[in-house]
């Protein structure tokens, strides 16, 4: 809370008409990803192509030189919206004599502090909405995209990140690291001895993130095509002041401030967005478990995940379905023939859905806290 007291140094005579404050951070995804149309309703579906269609050469003595047919076919990915918010509550007698709009000068705080929690819960993973998809660095865990430097340079890392990517199918336009990143950049040396430039690595754009969401002992660096991550806004960032409010804390109800009885105001700041991968099936990589447009350079140790284990059997037959097809946090798997799929995800919640030719599909969630198994039995049909 913001008090008389804690913020007196707002009211010395002298003061200039302004807070001096570091220069704010924003998020990285949200400047790096593509950014969809704003989300009209709760949900926005994606129709992604999810089977290619075939060519075939035409034989006269064989099929008389008539065309043969094929079929494209299209899956449905889904963006859903997570609120984001904060109340911050001032006292009455700070506004009246402060000299400049605090107001103003707190929001680019709190835009930054937004910017630092989106990036957190899709790069890392931490704090991740139980709405969202599974974070960056689980999908490239999950996807076999992790490289190790190991004894060499982190250029040859960069190098076998790309190489990954473009064996999915997509070329790399980007690298995002924490700060020391830049550090590494300049430090790299060809075999001369000077700085490299010029090359394609050197000219791939590069954002660092500096609002304090990357945890570099996860990784070093993402790799990847960036134009293949998306988002869309449900809700841009919305501003209220609130004077007759009660405001409880969220984890046990307790009533901290009583906004008309203290005299005090406070602003209420929301923001509502969601993000996918559609990652859609291309002629080079067309098994979506292993195709994914990311890679990673892994950090001095690697990336803690824990296996979510999934059994799927039938309910008529009490027998395994193999071929079922499992989305986990959006990483997808199918089952082989003792109805198994597995996934490496970092501790969190995750939603997952199973379809199978001739069964009902089956949803539900997970909250991964270690070794993870979960049995599910699905429903022929009608």
């Amino acid at each position: 809370m913001i008090t008389k007291q804690n913020a007196e140094a707002l009211f010395s005579e002298d003061l200039v008409a302004e807070i001096i404050q570091g220069v704010t951070k924003q998020s990285a995804a949200l400047r790096m990803f593509r950014r969809l149309p704003n989300m009209s309703s709760n949900i926005m579906r994606m129709r992604v192509l999810d089977a290619l269609p075939m060519a075939y050469w035409v034989n006269d003595s064989t099929d008389n030189g008539r065309k043969q047919v094929t079929n494209a076919a299209w899956a449905n990915k889904y963006i859903v919206p997570a609120e984001i918010a904060v109340i911050v509550p001032i006292k009455e007698d700070v506004l009246d004599d402060a000299s400049i709009d605090i107001w103003g000068e707190i929001r680019p705080r709190i835009e930054e502090a937004f910017g630092k929690k989106i990036d957190q819960a899709i790069f890392v993973g931490v704090d991740k909405p139980s709405a969202w998809r599974a974070d960056l660095l689980s999908s490239i865990a999950q996807a076999g995209a992790y490289v190790p430097q190991g004894s060499g340079t982190l250029y040859s890392a960069i190098n076998d990140a790309m190489v990954k990517v473009e064996e999915s199918g997509y070329n790399p336009t980007g690298i995002v690291g924490g700060v020391d990143v830049k550090g590494k950049f300049r430090m790299m040396l060809d075999t001369s001895g000077q700085p490299i430039k010029g090359t394609e690595i050197d000219e791939l754009p590069k954002a660092y993130i500096d609002n304090g969401a990357w945890d570099k002992t996860k990784a070093q660096m993402i790799v990847g095509d960036f134009t293949q991550a998306v988002y869309s806004i449900r809700q841009d960032i919305t501003y209220k002041v609130l004077d007759q409010a009660i405001i409880q804390n969220p984890s046990d109800g307790e009533i901290m401030y009583n906004l008309a009885q203290e005299d005090m105001v406070a602003l209420r700041v929301v923001m509502r967005l969601g993000w996918e991968i559609p990652n859609p099936i291309n002629a080079l990589a067309p098994d979506e478990a292993v195709r994914f447009p990311f890679a990673a350079i892994q950090a001095a140790s690697a990336l803690t995940t824990n296996t979510t284990t999934f059994t799927v059997t039938d309910d008529g037959a009490t027998s395994y379905v193999e071929g079922a097809r499992v989305s986990f946090g959006g990483m997808v798997g199918k089952t082989n023939a003792s109805g198994v799929a597995a996934f490496k995800a970092q501790n969190g919640v995750y939603q997952y859905k199973i379809t199978a030719n001739g069964y009902q599909p089956c949803t539900g969630s997970v909250t991964v806290d270690g070794a993870e198994s979960v049995a599910v039995t699905l429903s022929a049909k009608s």
